[in-house]
């Protein structure tokens, strides 16, 4: 009985003077016999001992009262003086601690692990009057052990059959899908309001409610008492508790958290870390909720070297759990983790150690987790995106522009590179929008200049350098990636992102390939090599094989791994919490020494236009390998070459523009030949191409078209590709898209070929024959107004300004013949029921408003 307490005031055996026997062990006594009775079998005992367990616990109430003690009458109170009215308070807090010291004990130890209900009711009971009886100073030595054992009998009372429901509904969950999940959630919330509206939650909020009148020694006792209550603890009920009890001590009394060290022997490091896996393997949503909002509290008051090693273990832990390690449950875990560190505990963000972690590691992959497939965890890495960024710190010594993506730009790179080259295609997509993102925001593009065209790239070389490689870098990925053989959902992503970063970079890829070595893109003329100088397509580095990579054989697993369904009465798993643990020496050499270095590897091969264009071609011409995925991913590259080709655009004012033209006509004459025999269906494969590829390969005819296009052998002789587009436009073919992009991609060959071509008859009739033909569709507006498109085009040939050009006379009176027809075509289509189509008719009329 020594380790129940014990000691304090010895009496007499009924006044015969027989002392040694304690009034604790009597008391004690008294307990086990009335728990003894109500466990009878027989009913008058039990009926006996359910009165005299009112009768103990009337006692123990008033034993541990500290004023129940004060037996003076009033009249003798009054000739007390003060010393003995103090002292006898003083005894009576005394006998009061003792008595409350051992029925505590024995009652949390004993009482409220009885077999019998109506025991362990009794017992509840008289803990309850207990503690709302006593003064914190009274359960100071026992206050840590007392919440500590409350917070472990919150689960212990709960009904198993709830437990056996919310399984139950778990193991539905997958044949029911979304009402499943909705039972066990609506359970999860049922059995935690159950258990924060019963007795023991009553007694633990009054003892917190002491925990800051008590002294600090006793506060910090409490530390480990949760920690053990949070790892040992059989029921997500008492996790729940010891997670809001965090949360409110954290807000009364923050000094009880304030150990020495940084390590896994300050308690709240402990503590800290163990909240943390508790909401990663916790399965329930509400009490996930309350573990985040926990950690949030706690981390506000933790050593900040521990919050910034968790925010990087969780942000690693994000990235792994993809792919073949799929675990939704565990990304979503950590971005909330993340997330509640960066708003609730801010503090913490203007030092990010001799790592800087939050800048280099944290920010980096809060915006690639913003593009998630689980909008849920986009949203947790947006607020931690917005919420990190005002707060982190930025220094200007070193970073360029006013938005905080071009001031992480190298650390967003690496973030970027990291998940390009990870095994995860989740991860490679998560990349990509970023990279467009980025794009789209004329982040990864030249420096901006000024309108009047004064300022010079040369003014700010350290920008436009940093811009070039980041660029460069995440362009060589991409291509990398292009060029495997395999094919994996997301890979057209991969083509776009490429795609996007060449055409920003198109515009000073010819004026700056020679001045700056980092540029990501240049013209060369070399059809042969895909990087300046490595003669890929010929195959002569085996380094450049088409060689299947690790990552992309691996299984994408889409969901989570369905195994057992883990009782959620059950201790939780803290075996990965070792990861945690560092000496201490080296994490003072090298803090977060895990994380991926800032500095990027510069100085990679460029990539050339007509070897880009090229690789692209080729993937949108691919016939063979998988058929899974195999037609997204041939129309996202078909998509990116033209998009590609559009972004070269050569200006007739420039120095510069012959040079481009050139070169244009180079990367024609490289991928149209292939094309053009895929186009007119003399391609060798075997399976007929669907409409949208054929579409998109016409797209790309287009989009290569050059100035003075149309005077060299078949693929590039006008006649015979109006001949094929004309073709393509007629009733024969039934894809509507395939005719529209025929009527397009013949407007832009007449746009751009040469005059002498335009005033052939038989160029101007076969232009006519393909704009009626489009024009006869009925069902699709688009086809009309192509069809508009191309006779637009082929009155724009003459320009008002230029009467006096000979040429321009000569290509007026070609087309004058046919005026008449072409302005009643234009007038029959202002009648047109859709706008588009009537508004292109109305460009047509007023551009022949002044011929003759």
């Amino acid at each position: 009985l020594g380790e129940l307490g014990g000691g304090g005031i010895d009496i007499d055996d009924e006044g015969t003077g027989m002392k040694g026997v304690t009034a604790s062990i009597r008391l004690l006594r008294l307990w086990r016999i009335t728990m003894r009775a109500l466990d009878d079998v027989r009913t008058g005992v039990r009926e006996r001992g359910d009165t005299l367990g009112r009768g103990v616990r009337a006692l123990t109430i008033r034993l541990c009262d500290p004023k129940a003690g004060e037996n003076t009458k009033e009249e003798e109170e009054v000739y007390l003086s003060n010393a003995e009215r103090k002292r006898r308070e003083k005894e009576n807090d005394i006998n009061s601690e003792y008595a409350a010291t051992v029925s505590l004990s024995w009652l949390v130890k004993y009482g409220l692990n009885q077999p019998c209900a109506e025991a362990t009711g009794i017992c509840i009971s008289c803990l309850l009057g207990i503690v709302d009886v006593s003064k914190p100073t009274t359960l100071q030595p026992v206050l840590a052990e007392l919440i500590g054992s409350l917070l472990m009998a919150m689960s212990g009372l709960e009904p198993s059959a709830l437990n056996y429901l919310q399984v139950r509904a778990a193991g539905n969950e997958s044949s029911q899908g979304a009402n499943g999940a909705n039972g066990y959630d609506r359970l999860e919330r049922l059995r935690i309001q159950l258990a924060s509206s019963g007795p023991i939650a009553e007694a633990l909020n009054k003892c917190l409610d002491m925990v800051k009148f008590v002294e600090l020694d006793a506060q910090k006792k409490l530390i480990p008492e949760l920690d053990s209550a949070l790892r040992k603890g059989a029921g997500f009920a008492t996790r729940a508790s010891t997670a809001d009890a965090v949360t409110t001590l954290c807000n009364t009394c923050p000094a009880a958290f304030k150990f020495p060290g940084s390590s896994n022997t300050n308690p709240t490091v402990r503590l800290l870390r163990a909240i943390y896996f508790a909401s990663e393997k916790e399965r329930g949503a509400t009490a996930k909720d309350k573990m985040t909002h926990a950690l949030g509290s706690i981390s506000m008051i933790a050593p900040a070297k521990a919050v910034r090693i968790l925010a990087v273990k969780a942000c690693e832990r994000y990235s792994e759990a993809s792919g073949s390690n799929n675990n939704p449950s565990l990304r979503r875990a950590a971005a909330a983790t993340v997330r509640a560190i960066v708003v609730r505990a801010s503090n913490h963000l203007k030092d990010g150690g001799p790592k800087d972690v939050w800048r280099k590691k944290v920010l980096p992959i809060a915006f690639l987790g913003r593009k998630d497939d689980d909008a849920k965890v986009a949203a947790l890495w947006n607020d931690v995106w917005d919420e990190g960024g005002t707060a982190v710190g930025l220094s200007g010594e070193d970073t360029f522009g006013v938005m905080l993506q071009e001031q992480l730009l190298p650390y967003l790179a690496n973030a970027m590179l990291s998940a390009l080259r990870s095994p995860s295609w989740s991860n490679r997509r998560e990349a990509c929008a970023v990279i467009i993102e980025l794009v789209e925001a004329n982040i990864l593009s030249p420096a901006p200049r000024s309108t009047s065209g004064t300022q010079k790239i040369a003014e700010e070389p350290e920008r436009f350098k940093q811009r070039a490689k980041v660029s460069s870098i995440l362009l060589n990925e991409c291509v990398k990636i292009i060029r495997r053989s395999r094919i994996w959902e997301g890979k057209g992503d991969v083509c776009s992102a490429a795609s996007q970063i060449s055409a920003k970079w198109t515009g000073v890829a010819e004026s700056h390939s020679n001045a700056c070595s980092c540029a990501p893109i240049v013209f060369r003329a070399d059809v042969e090599s895909l990087f300046e100088g490595d003669k890929w397509f010929k195959g002569v580095e085996q380094s450049h094989t088409d060689v299947e990579e690790a990552g992309d054989s691996e299984y994408e697993q889409h969901d989570e791994v369905p195994g057992q369904i883990a009782d959620d009465d059950a201790a939780l798993d803290m075996s990965g919490e070792q990861e945690f643990d560092e000496d201490d020496a080296e994490q003072q050499n090298s803090s977060d020494n895990e994380l991926v270095e800032a500095d990027v590897e510069y100085g990679m091969q460029p990539v050339t236009l007509v070897g880009l264009c090229r690789i692209l071609a080729e993937q949108g011409l691919r016939s063979g390998g998988s058929r899974e995925g195999r037609l997204p991913y041939r129309v996202a590259a078909f998509s990116a070459l033209s998009a590609l080709l559009k972004s070269v655009v050569p200006d007739e004012n420039s120095e510069q523009y012959n040079s481009i033209v050139e070169h244009q006509s180079y990367v024609y004459d490289a991928i149209a030949p292939s094309l053009f025999t895929f186009v007119s269906g003399e391609s060798s494969g075997e399976e007929k191409p669907a409409p949208v590829l054929v579409a998109r390969a016409m797209e790309c005819l287009a989009s290569a078209m050059y100035d003075e296009v149309g005077t060299g052998s078949e693929c590039n002789d006008a006649l015979v590709l109006l001949k094929l587009f004309s073709l393509s436009t007629g009733s024969t073919q039934p894809a509507w898209t395939v005719r529209q992009t025929a009527a397009l991609a013949a407007s832009s060959l007449i746009a751009k070929t040469s005059s002498s071509v335009v005033r052939r008859n038989d160029s101007i009739l076969t232009v006519l024959e393909c704009s009626s033909q489009a024009l006869k569709d009925k069902k699709f507006w688009k086809v009309r107004a192509a069809g508009l498109e191309l006779l637009l085009s082929l009155v724009r040939r003459v320009k008002q300004r230029g009467r006096t050009d000979p040429d321009n006379q000569l290509v007026m009176e070609a087309i004058l013949p046919y005026k008449e027809k072409i302005v009643g075509i234009a007038r029959k289509s202002l009648s047109d029921n859709e706008s588009q189509v009537t508004a292109a008719a109305s460009k047509l009329t007023v551009a022949m408003n002044w011929w003759p």
